[in-house]
């Protein structure tokens, strides 16, 4: 394993100890075995994935639902926001300060983002889409929406 991924690993479970049982290690294209910790979604956010915390490539990639976004580390640094370190973005996300929402053509997913419950739904893209959803962690701001 990589250092990184020992260092991350280290900050993760000395944050959220009881996440250790959720921990493997993986590789891909021949890489050194990096951190996966998948983390089982509660029922109520009916999501298709679970949230996923891995450090392949020596980056942190956190994925919920079908969203993802990428840290350069967990731990965060004074002033940080949930964009900088990704123990922000996760308790946040854990405690449903925003949602994830993903944008599908029939059955495929187009593309994903974050959203802020109370703001206007809208895409950033101009792509055609049929259909959105949104996931939250424990389900309180979940919909699908038709185009």
């Amino acid at each position: 394993m990589t250092e990184f991924s020992q260092k991350i690993g280290d900050e993760i479970f000395a944050s959220r100890p009881e996440w250790e049982a959720f921990a493997t290690y993986e590789t891909y294209k021949n890489s050194e075995p990096y951190l996966v910790v998948t983390i089982p979604a509660p029922a109520e956010a009916n999501t298709h994935l679970p949230l996923r915390i891995s450090t392949w490539d020596d980056e942190v990639t956190v994925d919920f639902d079908y969203y993802h976004t990428h840290f350069d580390r967990w731990a965060p640094k004074e002033g940080d926001g949930r964009q900088d370190a990704a123990q922000i973005y996760v308790e946040e996300l854990l405690a449903e300060k925003f949602a994830v929402v993903s944008w599908w053509q029939g059955e495929s997913c187009r593309i994903c983002s974050q959203y802020v419950p109370g703001t206007e739904l809208k895409i950033s893209f101009n792509i055609p889409w049929s259909n959105a959803r949104v996931r939250s962690w424990k389900g309180s701001f979940n919909a699908d929406i038709k185009a």
